[in-house]
């Protein structure tokens, strides 16, 4: 059972010029809830954000060129380049108490589970 709908696609700005990229991620579902990881190479923590209205979570994050004057790159390894993604959390999930770390080029989410979806023993009198 999937725990968030990720849509497959680049979509495309505003900005006529500029593409956004989907990045690489990788959902993982426990029983607590989701953490959820996303490659973004280059960017930087003040380079994020992250939105949630309603149940949809929209990842957004711009990498810049940074190097040296007189400096070119033989790759677009390190060429600017705009990621986003958008992720519909299901119902079970808390996404207002979604935690977030970010650490070596990786974001990971922690959506837990809703107290109420959460399964609890009933007692019988």
């Amino acid at each position: 059972m999937n725990s968030c709908n990720c849509p497959n696609q680049s979509t495309t700005s505003n900005n006529v010029n500029q593409t956004v990229h989907r990045p690489p991620f990788h959902t993982e579902e426990h029983e607590h809830g989701i953490r959820l990881q996303v490659a973004l190479p280059g960017v930087r923590k003040e380079d994020l954000k992250l939105t949630l209205h309603q149940s949809n979570l929209t990842i957004e994050a711009d990498r810049h060129q940074e190097l040296p004057e007189n400096w070119k790159t033989l790759r677009e390894s390190n060429s600017p380049r705009s990621y986003g993604l958008n992720v519909r959390l299901a119902a079970r999930l808390d996404g207002t108490k979604t935690s977030a770390s970010f650490e070596n080029g990786v974001l990971t989410l922690q959506v837990p589970v809703r107290e109420e979806a959460k399964p609890r023993q009933i007692h019988v009198a």
